[in-house]
């Protein structure tokens, strides 16, 4: 992530630029957003006649010190110029005119979430309906277990040994697991149990529950401490498993439209964030700064920090559930149409903590 001096250094970059340098700079990352084509003097010549009335020799004048600036820079085999790193991040933070999402497609966002049954399938619709809009592989990450309260506990005997775990949590999250106890719990004696853990426990967060699980029962009478140090357990692995099982994904193909993302080696790139869960986690985990602070995040390039994604830009923004944040958002090539995607995926965002608020 950018340090704080860094996007002083940006912004300063930006504000010494003069009014023509910036509508050249803001005309080059919309054209080649458009055509995916370097823009060359004479097109921008062309593009810009009305507002500056320039000729190509000093649109190419104007170009060269943007190119400076480390704004703007070219392929080995073109004249044209394309937007650097810098030169997409300075667009998005001061040049760019936001597009919010037109009636049709909040009505096709609105229509695909409200359709969904419980938490697990809203997400995975959000991920589809925001892939096939941005065409851009999406990607919601649920809140971590940790932060949300539980609402119920239930314990089922699936033999005298051998019990189901099933925990709600906000928004009628559900999570079940197998638990083996190292003694028998007549079924009175576990009517008892599942009363005390619900008294004791629901209202509270997972996370709070499995740190102060022991103080929680202290006196418990009802539950042997072996069967506490097993439930102690059991709380805890509900938290571990989460942790490859809360990313949703959809759109993958979508990048293959982009001929700058189908080369074998960069979509060797996206198949490793798509198969390795961790490495997709660490990615989010990495911007959770950013998002606590702002609500959104915005990451050109190398700005990421991983060099499989130099060629990819990733734009994320909050959303609420209960009482724990989730993430939402979409990966696609640096030359992605900034102004109507980063509306788009803070609309998505704004609509699934609306639908966690009314479960």
């Amino acid at each position: 992530m950018a340090t704080a001096q860094q996007e002083r250094s940006r912004s300063k970059t930006v504000q010494e630029l003069t009014p023509r340098q910036r509508l050249v700079l803001q005309a080059v990352v919309q054209l080649y957003v458009q055509t995916a084509t370097p823009v060359g003097s004479r097109t921008l010549a062309r593009y810009l006649w009305r507002q500056l009335r320039l000729s190509p020799a000093s649109i190419r004048n104007i170009m060269a010190e943007l190119e400076e600036r480390k704004l703007l820079t070219h392929p080995h085999t073109s004249a044209g110029r394309i937007p650097a790193d810098l030169g997409y991040r300075a667009y998005v933070d001061m040049l760019m005119e936001a597009q919010e999402p037109t009636p049709e497609e909040r009505r096709v966002i609105a229509e695909a979430l409200s359709a969904a049954e419980h938490s697990e399938e809203l997400l995975q619709d959000a991920t589809k309906v925001l892939s096939a809009l941005s065409s851009a592989l999406a990607v919601v990450r649920s809140p971590v277990l940790d932060q949300l309260r539980i609402r119920r506990i239930e314990l089922t005997q699936l033999s005298s040994t051998t019990l189901l775990l099933l925990v709600v949590l906000e928004s009628e999250l559900i999570r079940t697991l197998i638990v083996e106890t190292p003694v028998t719990i007549p079924q009175r004696r576990l009517d008892a149990v599942v009363q005390l853990l619900n008294e004791r426990c629901c209202g509270r967060t997972l996370g709070v529950v499995r740190t102060a699980f022991g103080e929680l029962l202290a006196g418990a009478e009802e539950i042997p401490a072996q069967v506490v140090q097993v439930l102690q357990g059991s709380f805890d692995q509900l938290a571990r498993n989460e942790e490859w099982s809360s990313v949703y994904i959809s759109g993958a193909s979508q990048l293959l439209r982009y001929p700058e993302c189908a080369s074998p080696e960069r979509l060797r790139s996206i198949t490793r964030l798509i198969d390795e869960r961790q490495y997709l986690l660490g990615l989010l985990a990495q911007c959770e700064p950013k998002l606590q602070e702002q609500g959104l995040y915005i990451g050109i390039g190398r700005e990421l920090h991983r060099r499989e994604l130099w060629d990819y830009s990733l734009i994320l923004a909050r959303y609420r559930m209960g009482s724990g944040w989730g993430i939402v958002g979409i990966l696609g090539p640096k030359r992605m149409p900034y102004a109507r995607l980063i509306p788009m995926v803070r609309y998505v965002a704004q609509l699934i903590t609306q639908r966690h608020a009314q479960a």
